[in-house]
């Protein structure tokens, strides 16, 4: 007879699968959010990437929320799904919301740098 896994041993309790998919989320999102930093700092991001990067945002959030919820083991009502997924949109929203007000910084020290003619420092 199968296991359940780890991450949805505790199907009895849609809280506890709730968190899960937050960390899950939180994970994957900081993941991805270094990733998409690495990229644009190496290929400066283009308008037409923007879709891509939504869909890969999509997939971050609905993947594990799917995934979890699937093998729970027991039934999940609708209102559990939804928990889930807003879980899941706070665990992978989090880390990318930090990555954004970081680069948001560094943008703009660097036009502060360049308005007084110094050369920027850091990153």
């Amino acid at each position: 007879m199968a296991q359940a896994s780890p991450l949805v041993s505790q199907a009895d309790h849609p809280e506890r699968l709730q968190d899960q998919v937050l960390w899950t989320t939180a994970i994957l999102g900081a993941s991805y959010s270094g990733i998409l930093a690495v990229l644009e700092r190496a290929l400066p991001i283009k308008p037409t990437w923007v879709a891509l990067e939504v869909i890969g945002g999509v997939l971050l959030v609905g993947l594990p929320v799917r995934w979890i919820a699937r093998h729970s083991g027991s039934k999940l009502t609708w209102r559990d799904y939804e928990r889930l997924v807003i879980a899941g949109f706070v665990g992978a929203g989090a880390p990318i919301l930090i990555w954004q007000a970081i680069e948001y910084g560094v943008l703009q020290r660097r036009r502060m740098c360049q308005e007084s003619g110094e050369a920027p420092t850091g990153a």
